[in-house]
């Protein structure tokens, strides 16, 4: 049976993923030749890479430490 879409795993995804505390963003990305699902983190921790599945509907998980991510002023 083939994998779902990457693109609607993320958007199914993402609202779980969001509410773990740290967690800054998710994504698409690439991990040497693999497309792999990212999760974008404020600071990568033992115990918050723990409450991250290091799979999603068959997508690998990566988590990527990112800092603080804010939105520009208007």
């Amino acid at each position: 049976m083939p994998r779902e879409d990457i693109a609607n795993v993320l958007r199914r995804r993402t609202p779980a993923l969001m509410a773990i505390d740290g967690v800054a963003g998710t994504g698409e990305g690439r991990d040497g030749a693999d497309t792999v699902l990212v999760v974008f983190v404020v600071r990568k921790t033992p115990e918050l890479t723990a409450r991250i599945p290091s799979e999603l509907d068959g997508w690998r998980v990566v988590v990527r430490e990112v800092g603080k991510v804010t939105a520009p002023p208007p």
